[in-house]
């Protein structure tokens, strides 16, 4: 949500900042990212100390502090340790601001130290702090690299203290120099202390200017208001999470799901300060676009189209809006392409795919309409149709040759299946906004993932240029497939699975496919089991719906809510990857799931709560009951919907927006609900004459 996340970072720089099996923080810095797998952000920490700075910083472990989780509280909006040298730090933060409380114990040599050049990835010599004294100030920048990508970016800071310095100094490289009042270079810091047992600081950060971040501190914090920071970081976050209103179950299952809900609101961030400015990925300033509210940055692709954005687009369409038309600004300013995976300002091209393109085609059908998407599609089109098509000196689909005239990708299979199903996305919103040429071009596309899959083995393979099947293959294979395996990826075809499933020998075999690939739903991505803590295997248990077997969808999703969801430090079952992998377990545990990208609709689980509310932002709200709901009681017996009867498996987005009432009867037994062929959600097939075989 927040351009500005002030938490701390431990000392196994760990992606996130922070290991709960540490015992041992390093600083408290100001930006991070929540799931990625590569460590990044992580910029500017700040670390209390009692006694004198003697050795620097950047090559000394000495101002390392141990703690104990005992000594630690955590909630939305708040942080709070005391560390084993009895210091305690309290943080909070606004949107672009935060504030800290350090309590030191009684001392005359109460110090903190803010260490400019302390980004997890490095940081450029483009680097440095200034101290200004008299007004109990600290300014600077610091330039850090993204993850692996190797792409840059620049972030300016102000920090502001409510004590004056009893002295002070900077650091560069391992000299410490006392008195001294700026620094510059990779490994530049600042210290200040104070003759005082509380200092209370607020810091703000732009990555436009330094301008904009004191701007933005003046906004936002501009006094040394700690608890009424706190309390309005409360109220905001209260204001996210009622959103849902969940009641009944037992009170883990409670602290589960608004954990997860929680977690699916970290990302993407807000990107532009107050005056709605941002640092284009053209490295020009650009203004927010008129109508819109924020320009939003760190936007995954692969990562968050299958629930991630799709669950935004239900709850906060304005602001999904917001983060479709981010997408659109940043394809514009970076070469007429999408960014597979957008941070800061820049693309760092991570994973494979199209996400991109079927994440702003599904938040369109979900009702998160209110961005230019004659442009998307423009730059859809780009991305899936013209080789060589950039995004920030990145070539968007580097295998799109291939793939265009071979209808595969011959160096990955689970490329092909993205392509695929982002062709299918585009097609829905080619339609959508009256362009049939589109149309029937990409629902053409989206037939091609019947060229991987190999009707001898009955799985999706890799296949080599000349048509023939990569060797060596088996059901847990990951050659050719990303984060996962031949048997994960096999049903990566949520808007056909009719096709699939024909294809396999029909429902019957299908079934017992699935049941196979369930026979451990966490295995891992070598395995020829399911793998419910990464994002390929977050559309699999819904398959069931399309194959007659909705209570093998709902045995399914009761048995990865219980089994892999705890209250444990370790209480998700992998790399939530920006919330996504959490924002499954919250639409099953309200027993519904958007399955097909760019088509306006869910399909049905089962209910995990007795009675569940969702606010919608046109006032409406979805009521959702579930009589005799218990981790015992998964199998639908009975639905209605809005009062009237019904076993259908799929609803239309807008019955749900325009105010819905599902009312289910639950039991420990599958029944016939929903088995009927004409229950099944709808599947779609590439035109005729167009089904992708070559």
């Amino acid at each position: 949500m927040g351009m500005f996340q002030w938490s701390p970072d431990t000392t196994s720089n760990l992606p996130g900042g922070y290991n709960y099996d540490d015992s041992t923080i390093k600083g408290f810095s100001l930006t991070h990212f929540s799931g990625r797998g590569i460590s990044t952000y992580q910029d500017v920490p700040f670390m209390p100390y009692v006694g004198t700075v003697s050795a620097s910083p950047a090559t000394s472990t000495m101002y390392q502090a141990g703690f104990s989780h005992s000594n630690e509280s955590a909630s939305p909006g708040y942080y709070s340790v005391t560390l084993d040298s009895n210091i305690k730090v309290e943080l909070t933060a606004s949107l672009h601001t935060g504030a800290a409380r350090f309590t030191f114990p009684t001392s005359t040599n109460s110090t903190i130290m803010v260490n400019s050049g302390g980004s997890v990835s490095g940081n450029s010599s483009n680097t440095g702090i200034t101290i200004i004294p008299g007004g109990n100030e600290m300014t600077g920048h610091a330039t850090a690299i993204i993850g692996s990508a190797g792409q840059s970016y620049t972030i300016y800071f102000v920090v502001m203290f409510d004590q004056p310095f009893a002295s002070f100094g900077t650091w560069n490289g391992g000299t410490v120099n006392r008195g001294s009042t700026s620094s510059t270079g990779s490994q530049s810091g600042a210290f200040a202390t104070f003759r005082t047992t509380v200092v209370n600081a607020r810091a703000a950060i732009s990555y436009v200017s330094l301008a904009n971040a004191e701007a933005n501190l003046a906004a936002e914090n501009s006094s040394f208001n700690f608890s009424g920071t706190q309390a309005a970081c409360n109220t905001a976050w209260n204001t996210v999470l009622n959103k849902i209103q969940v009641s009944g179950g037992t009170a883990a299952q409670l602290t589960e799901f608004y954990t997860a809900l929680y977690h699916c609101f970290f990302h993407p961030n807000v990107f532009d300060d107050v005056n709605g400015q941002y640092m284009g990925m053209d490295k020009t300033v650009h203004t927010v676009t008129s109508g819109h509210t924020h320009q939003y940055d760190a936007i995954s692709g692969w990562d968050e189209y299958r629930s991630g954005l799709p669950l935004r687009a239900i709850l906060a369409p304005n602001e999904t809006s917001d983060i479709c038309q981010s997408l659109v600004n940043w394809g514009a300013q970076g070469g007429g392409g999408l960014p597979r995976w957008e941070q800061f300002n820049r693309n760092s091209n991570g994973m494979q795919g199209e996400g991109q393109s079927t994440e702003i085609a599904a938040c369109y059908a979900l009702g998160a309409t209110n961005f230019d998407t004659a442009s998307a599609l423009a730059y859809m089109y780009n991305d899936l149709a013209v080789v060589g098509t950039q995004s920030d000196g990145n070539t968007v689909q580097p295998n799109l040759s291939s793939y265009l005239s071979l209808g595969y990708d011959p160096t990955s299979a689970s490329n092909t299946l993205d392509l695929s199903t982002a062709a299918f996305a585009v097609a829905q919103f080619a339609k959508s906004l009256g362009h049939t040429a589109y149309y029937n071009k990409f629902l053409t596309a989206s037939g091609n993932w019947q060229n991987v899959f190999n009707t001898s083995s009955g799985y999706m393979q890799l296949r080599n240029s000349d048509g023939t099947w990569g060797g060596g293959w088996s059901p847990s294979t990951e050659t050719g497939f990303t984060e996962g395996s031949s048997a994960q990826y096999t049903f990566d075809v949520p808007y056909n699975y009719a096709g699939l499933f024909s294809k396999m020998g029909g429902n019957e075999t299908a079934v017992s496919r699935l049941n196979s690939l369930f026979i451990h739903n966490n295995a891992g991505p070598a395995y020829a089991f399911a793998y419910i803590g990464n994002e390929p295997d977050e559309q699999n248990p819904w398959a069931f719906d399309f194959a007659g077997d909705p209570a093998g969808t709902q045995l399914q999703c009761n048995k990865f809510e219980t089994e892999l969801w705890t209250t444990l430090p370790s209480g998700i079952p992998g790399n939530d990857d920006g919330g996504s992998i959490d924002s499954l377990y919250v639409f099953a545990a309200l027993g519904f799931y958007p399955e097909i990208p760019g088509v306006g609709g869910v399909v049905l689980g089962s209910p995990m709560f007795p009675h569940a509310v969702i606010n919608l932002e046109n006032g409406k709200t979805i009521t959702i009951t579930g009589t005799n709901a218990s981790t015992s009681n998964p199998y639908v017996q009975s639905m209605t919907l809005n009062g009237v009867s019904s076993s259908s498996l799929w609803i239309p987005i807008n019955t749900l927006l325009s105010g819905a009432t599902l009312d289910f009867t639950l039991g420990s037994s599958p029944s016939s609900w929903g088995t009927a062929p004409a229950d099944a959600p709808p599947s779609f097939p590439a035109s005729a004459g167009g089904d992708g075989t070559k």
